[in-house]
């Protein structure tokens, strides 16, 4: 009789044991691929940035960046007469992402089109300034460029640039069939919401600098892929802007007198040497210019996103496919300030042998379909 009271238990035990380990076996996690797929499609990027038979690469390259296009806009000014004159260039963009319309000119102000986009036009800068016109999307391919340039006015240069501003990539870039953990998914987000300047301070990166009347230009070292932030002090109101590589532009207005720092927003850029140009267009120079260089790691990006109010473990944890969705659909109704929809985060097919780098990635042409969760 005890014999049996004992068995009862024990096969009890058994059963819930059993019962743990198939629960355990049949959670779902998402790879980076996914996330990078349901990232780009939340914001509705997909139809203008994602050409008719994407790659993954096509997904990383919308959301990382890195690419950059100088364009040779030929000697226009023979053939610039006292009229306006417009003129047309088809740009082979080879990798789709977020462009921004960077150009240097100087008079009146001179109007750019890019495909069936809203036509933008330059400030008036009769000094000659470097500008940002804003962001274009554009899937690899050919655009159409169309310039107006008016009498009086000139353009120097023109670049599209999809490099380093707002790179949105887990540390390291994206691996597509690696398992997305929290502390790559609180990385893509913080950069997403544009809240990564709210990461703290690790360390200031030295610099060289060249002074001239009202410029100066910093030269610096990254070791890896940090996001930075400059920090501008200033005894009394001035404005002007910071451009970095001759790919980003940062403006700048300080109004307020006193020594308190003006930080730029943070931009994450890639290893290797850099070139900060700061050049003041009124008021006065700063008096300090310091290089940040934030806490990116992935605990500091998971600390954020608790403090924010998503759900998170630890970094170094897969995401189950269940919290991944929920938090996708916070994130996007944070960032389009809309009720949170059902966006879909799917899976891409995972092979589970050797993941491949972002360099194999560059001719990675896999089609993304058809998606679905995996099982670890």
């Amino acid at each position: 009789m005890k014999v049996r009271h004992l068995i009862v238990p024990i096969l009890l035990i058994f059963a819930d044991v059993f019962l743990a380990a198939s629960t355990a076996q049949a959670v779902q996690y998402v790879s980076q691929g996914a996330w990078a797929v349901a990232l780009v499609r939340g914001r509705g990027w997909e139809k203008k940035g994602i050409p008719p038979q994407p790659s993954l690469m096509d997904y990383f390259d919308l959301l990382s960046g890195r690419n950059f296009i100088n364009v040779n806009l030929r000697d226009y000014a023979t053939r610039l007469g006292t009229m306006p004159d417009t003129l047309t260039y088809d740009v082979n963009v080879v990798h789709s992402g977020r462009y921004r319309l960077i150009v240097y000119v100087s008079g009146n102000p001179v109007l750019f089109t890019l495909d069936s986009d809203p036509t933008v036009a330059s400030s008036i800068s009769y000094g000659g300034n470097y500008e940002d016109l804003g962001t274009f999307i554009l899937m690899r391919g050919i655009h159409r460029l169309s310039i107006t340039v008016p009498s009086g006015g000139s353009v120097v240069a023109l670049y599209l640039s999809s490099f380093a501003q707002d790179a949105i990539q887990p540390k390291g870039g994206w691996m597509a069939n690696k398992v997305l953990d929290y502390g790559a998914e609180a990385r893509t987000m913080a950069i997403s919401m544009k809240d990564a300047d709210r990461l703290p301070v690790r360390a200031q990166i030295p610099s060289a600098v060249r002074v001239g009347q009202n410029i100066r230009e910093f030269t610096f070292q990254l070791q890896s892929d940090p996001v930075i932030r400059f920090s501008l002090t200033f005894q009394g109101p001035s404005k002007g802007y910071v451009m970095v590589d001759n790919s980003i532009v940062v403006p700048y207005t300080f109004n307020a007198d006193g020594a308190n720092p003006l930080n730029l927003r943070a931009i994450n850029l890639g290893a290797g040497p850099h070139t900060a140009y700061l050049k003041v267009l009124s008021g006065q120079m700063p008096s300090l210019f310091a290089i940040d260089q934030l806490d990116d790691s992935s605990e500091a990006c998971v600390t954020l996103m608790r403090l924010l109010g998503f759900t998170m473990g630890m970094a170094y944890q897969p995401v189950p496919y269940t919290i991944a969705s929920a938090t996708l659909n916070g994130l996007m109704a944070q960032i389009t300030k809309k009720p949170a929809g059902k966006v879909s985060l799917e899976q891409a097919p995972v092979e589970k042998t050797k993941l491949p780098s972002q360099t194999v990635l560059r001719t990675y042409q896999e089609s993304i379909s058809p998606m679905r969760p995996f099982e670890e």
